[in-house]
């Protein structure tokens, strides 16, 4: 499972270019970096977000896009401090519980990364496992879906977990995530279960377009 996001480095900017429809502009600039560069480079440590740090999340609110910090990791209320902050949801769970009624129809939200870092497991002890950093083939920015509980605490929300989705061919959970064409369809307001399915399995960004680097660096060096 995901444990760091590399957030992308203008999140309010895309915000904008989402309801424009001029995201082509951000990845014409993605496309002029990458040629730059010798390889793929390594993300900045200064985009590096790990759980219970802020991320900047993407919301719809009346009709309009907002870009709010947001804590990775969130305690519901109903939880009553039983468990700890949850990182990671299933859609499933989001769209199909009545535990969520209150949260899956505005507190619905799009990260936007560049990438993020996944654990091989491949029995280590956990402080010396690989990671494997995932980002888009192309390069342009790559939306995660998430669901964020809103209220006048932590600057307008009280945390976000990622939401993830069942990978039949590869019988695990990964997580949700969009190209720009296809991300706002997330923060509909009208969207249910049975859209949302469909937008997981004929939408969604799928391994064709991603790229796997196995990297043995330590995260801690990077922040």
């Amino acid at each position: 499972m995901c444990e760091y996001i590399v957030q992308h480095a203008a999140p309010q900017q895309l915000a904008s270019l989402l309801v424009t429809g001029q995201l082509a502009v951000v990845n014409a600039q993605a496309g002029s970096a990458e040629k730059k560069a010798s390889g793929r480079a390594q993300p900045e440590a200064r985009n590096l977000i790990k759980p219970g740090m802020r991320v900047n999340g993407i919301c719809r609110r009346d009709e309009t896009l907002e870009c709010l910090p947001v804590r990775w990791g969130w305690s519901p209320n109903w939880s009553m401090g039983t468990m700890p902050p949850l990182t990671h949801l299933p859609l499933h769970l989001v769209m199909r519980s009545r535990v969520f009624d209150r949260v899956k129809r505005n507190g619905r939200m799009l990260v936007a990364v560049e990438g993020w870092y996944e654990s091989l497991d491949t029995g280590m002890a956990i402080h010396s496992r690989n990671l494997a950093y995932t980002t888009a083939r192309e390069p342009s920015p790559i939306f995660l879906a998430a669901l964020a509980q809103v209220s006048k605490t932590y600057n307008g929300c009280d945390g976000l977990a990622l939401v993830t989705h069942e990978d039949t061919e590869m019988k695990r959970q990964r997580l949700l995530a969009f190209a720009a064409e296809d991300a706002l369809e997330w923060l509909r307001p009208e969207l249910e279960w049975a859209q949302a399915h469909v937008l997981a399995t004929h939408r969604a960004i799928v391994e064709p377009q991603l790229e796997h680097v196995l990297t043995s660096q330590r995260i801690s060096r990077l922040r």
